[in-house]
Parts: C-alpha cells; sequence; structure tokens
C-alpha cells in the first residue's frame, strides 16, 4: 500500500491510498504544498494544480478520516466528518492512519496549510 504524508498543523500524519487510478494520479502531483479551506461542518479542500483525466467509482457518503478527490473542481479533500453530500459525488482516495487527525481537523481554523508528499 502506498502511504502519503500529510504536514499540516505543526504536524505531521499518515495516510494510506486507495489502489485506485484517481489516487495514483494525485500521487503523481506530489510533493504539493495546498492552502486549504474548511468548507461545513466535513470538510478541508482545495484545487490540485493539474485536472485528473482518471475515473473512479464514487460516492455521495463521505466518511470521517478519509481523503477524497471531486472532479467538479479539481479538489483534494481531507473529511473529518460523516456526510450524505448527494448529489453530488466525489470519489475515495486514501484512509488517515491516525484517527487524531480527525479531531484535529474538526477544531482546526477556517484555513492552513498542507503539504503532501510520499512517504
Amino acid at each position: 500500500m502506498t502511504k502519503l504524508n500529510l504536514t499540516l498543523l505543526n504536524q505531521t500524519f499518515t495516510a494510506t491510498l486507495t489502489e485506485n487510478p484517481v489516487a495514483q494520479a494525485v500521487l503523481a502531483q506530489l510533493p504539493v504544498t495546498l492552502t486549504i479551506n474548511r468548507s461545513g461542518e466535513n470538510e478541508y479542500y482545495q484545487s490540485l494544480p493539474t485536472p485528473i483525466q482518471a475515473t473512479a467509482q464514487g460516492t455521495s457518503q463521505v466518511q470521517a478520516g478519509h481523503l477524497y478527490y471531486f472532479a467538479g473542481s479539481n479538489a483534494f479533500s481531507l473529511n473529518f466528518a460523516d456526510k450524505n453530500i448527494a448529489p453530488y459525488e466525489v470519489i475515495e482516495i486514501g484512509t488517515f492512519d491516525d484517527a487524531n487527525l480527525i479531531a484535529s481537523l474538526a477544531q482546526g481554523p477556517q484555513s492552513m496549510t498542507v503539504e503532501l508528499t510520499t512517504k
């Protein structure tokens, strides 16, 4: 399984990428530093530098502790709460290895910088 480092809030966390073409396309863009913005009560997101052409099965039911890609805005998303986002769909690209990241994001600021690198 491919690992990803997420450096934010002065800490480094790891995530395990899902085995799908979209996760591999995100991986190909690393390393990257993004200013992610809080959206509602469930996620932080930001557009990636390059649009992803790959596709995979989508879902409208997002889960805390998962990484997603939203093709509609070429967005990378870190989710810290479960939520039904229908009629939108996102593609799961990974899961947090450390559940403490969920709490850190839930209590985080409106925006922050995240550095994504391969482990």
